[in-house]
Parts: structure tokens; C-alpha cells; sequence
């Protein structure tokens, strides 16, 4: 029995911080994630809808699925966009409860959420979904001042630092990130025309980034950075979009440069010299405005 309470709850939470994040929720999700029927995923919206949050979610046919009303308070999730990037990412690689249930033997490190506000990423996985473009007000490093730009999102992209949008922007006419922090405000553009991901050739085109082990480092601690990174011939190679190039290299703290080598204790791995000129044309430049 506690069993069972347990995976309902488990399954509430996820149709909590879907509706939360992503300002929408449909049975598809949890029968999906969960292999559970049709019925016992609208079983369970009915009982977070009636007994954990009275009156939170709404069913509107022309989304086909339920949304938020009001000033929608989370009851069993903190409210932080991690949890909605575990979510997803669980989708992938392990069962959706081993995720979003709670061990008192296993800390991580929590990121600050840099200020990722529910209600803007509503607005980008809705355009990501339906092919709109956005008005947003946005500042930058660049351009500190607020101002406005038109963007046409296709993915939300977590580098394991920080969320950003890749989108078209119609300011600059080519893609680019942008991170999600920073944009302040933002809603649907009606009179653009949207654009499509198929032509965001750094998207779509893949590379495979071969890492090794920092060339000063010694024989020993060579060994030892082989075994904290799974290498077993010498080389960690990755295939990776070439939009995600410099992201990757960043979460591997792979040096990429003279100056980073010598710093062989801040970045145990480099990128293998010949991969370099290949890449130079995609790797620098890329980072989040």
C-alpha cells in the first residue's frame, strides 16, 4: 500500500511541475512516462485538481489538455526549473520515479535558477511547440539596456549551468541563444514569420569533439583522469550538435588554449589540437548573448 501511495505521488509531482513550467498538461505525458492507462492519468489530474490543489488547473479543448489558472502555486515541488530539467532529462536515461523521489543518502549541488521565471518559459515551449515567433524584451552583456527583439525558438537547451533559447533572432537574421534569464518579458509576435529549425544549420549539423588527457599532466594522473572519464583507448570522443560545441567543452572543463593547458589542474581534458582548426569556424562565438 505504501507502495503505492508512493508512486501516486511520485506521478502527481510530475503533472505538477509539467503544468507549472510548461503552462500546459495532457494524459499523453503520464501515460507515457509511466505506463499507466488513459483513465488512470485523468484519475490522477482529477485528484491533484481536487484534493492537493483544489482549483488549479482548468481543461481548455483548444490546447487539449488542462492549464493553470490563476496564480498557480506548486504544493509538492519547489518550484525551481532543475526539477523541470531532471523531468525531462529522466525521460531518457532512467525510470521517471528514480528521479523525483527523494534519498537521504544522495546530495547534489544546487545551481541558482538565475531568475527563470515560470511564465517566460511557458511562453518559449509554447512557440517551440506550435512554430511561433516571440516579442521579448531582453537585455544583454552587449546591451545591458532593456530592448526589444523577435525570435523564433525551437529548443530550450539546459547546458548544465544555465537555460537558454535557441532561436532565429530577426534583429541580427541569423540564430543565436539567448538566455532565458534575461529576458524580461515576452509574448506572441502575430505579424512575424516564423522560422524554421531546418535552417539552423548549426543545429542540425553534428561533430565529434575527441578529448584526451591534459599533455601536462603526469603519467599517473593521466591514469586517473582515464578512469574518472570512462577513457579506454586514449581518447573521449563526442558527438555533439555543433550549436552545443562550446557548451560541451565547458561541462568537460576541456582546455582549448595555451593558457588553459598550463591550468592542467583546472582542465584535466583538452580538445586534441588537429580538432581545433575544424571547429574554429562553430566554437567560439556560439556562448549565450
Amino acid at each position: 500500500m505504501n507502495s503505492q501511495r508512493q508512486e501516486v505521488q511520485t506521478r502527481l509531482r510530475a503533472l505538477e511541475i509539467v503544468a507549472y513550467w510548461e503552462g500546459r498538461l495532457i494524459t499523453n505525458q503520464l501515460t507515457d512516462w509511466f505506463g499507466i492507462s488513459r483513465q488512470q492519468a485523468s484519475a490522477d489530474i482529477k485528484l491533484y485538481n481536487s484534493e492537493v490543489n483544489p482549483g488549479s488547473l482548468e481543461h481548455h479543448p483548444a490546447v487539449k489538455g488542462y492549464v493553470p489558472i490563476g496564480k498557480f502555486t506548486p504544493m509538492l515541488s519547489a518550484g525551481h526549473i532543475n526539477e523541470y530539467m531532471e523531468l525531462l532529462s529522466s525521460q531518457s536515461f532512467q525510470p521517471m520515479a528514480q528521479v523525483l523521489e527523494s534519498h537521504s543518502n544522495i546530495a547534489a549541488v544546487q545551481l541558482p535558477d538565475r531568475a527563470v521565471r515560470p511564465e517566460i518559459v511557458r511562453e518559449l515551449v509554447k512557440a517551440c511547440r506550435t512554430h511561433e515567433s516571440l516579442h521579448i524584451v531582453y537585455s544583454s552583456m552587449n546591451n545591458p539596456q532593456l530592448h526589444e527583439r523577435i525570435i523564433s525558438p525551437h529548443t530550450l537547451v539546459y547546458t548544465g549551468f544555465r537555460w537558454h533559447v535557441r532561436a532565429y533572432c530577426h534583429l541580427r537574421k541569423e540564430f543565436r541563444d539567448f538566455l532565458v534569464s534575461r529576458i524580461d518579458r515576452a509574448r506572441r509576435a502575430p505579424s512575424s514569420q516564423a522560422v524554421s529549425d531546418t535552417l539552423d544549420l548549426l543545429w542540425q549539423e553534428d561533430t565529434t569533439l575527441t578529448l584526451v588527457p591534459n599533455r601536462n599532466l603526469s603519467e599517473a594522473q593521466r591514469s586517473l583522469v582515464e578512469r574518472d572519464y570512462g577513457i579506454a583507448d586514449g581518447r573521449l570522443r563526442i558527438k555533439v550538435k555543433k550549436a552545443l560545441a562550446h557548451y560541451t567543452l565547458q561541462r568537460y572543463q576541456a582546455a582549448i588554449s595555451e593558457e588553459q593547458i598550463e591550468r592542467f589542474k583546472e582542465h584535466p581534458l583538452q580538445l586534441i589540437p588537429t580538432d581545433l582548426p575544424q571547429v574554429k569556424s562553430y566554437l567560439f562565438g556560439t556562448e549565450a548573448e
